[in-house]
């Protein structure tokens, strides 16, 4: 048996399948004389968490692992650059660069939340 042959077999199988699963879409609905809806009935109603608990539940973790990621970090080595490249800057650009960090943390947050809301 070739591969096509194979192919060709599969497929056989899947549009046998397929039509299987269309025949029983389409088959009547066999009467439970309210079984289901008495079952679903008996079900205790599920509790919500408080919102703030949601929160501390996921917030908690994610912030443990990024804590654990952060500490072993080589920060000596990522900050030195960047410590020699903002003492090099002249006055002009030091601005420039305050101000977009200004815009970075808080403009577009801000923005973002307010065309949020609308």
């Amino acid at each position: 048996m070739n591969d096509n042959d194979m192919i060709n077999s599969n497929s056989l199988q899947a549009d046998r399948f397929d039509d299987f699963l269309r025949q029983q879409l389409r088959a009547d609905y066999i009467d439970d004389n309210g079984f289901t809806a008495q079952l679903m009935a008996a079900l205790p109603v599920q509790k919500t968490l408080n919102p703030w608990l949601e929160k501390t539940i996921i917030a908690l973790p994610v912030a443990l692992i990024a804590f654990l990621v952060l500490r072993h970090l080589p920060w000596r080595d990522l900050v030195q650059p960047v410590y020699a490249w903002f003492l090099l800057l002249d006055v002009s650009s030091l601005i420039t660069l305050a101000l977009a960090v200004f815009i970075a943390l808080v403009v577009a947050p801000v923005a973002w939340l307010l065309n949020s809301d609308a």
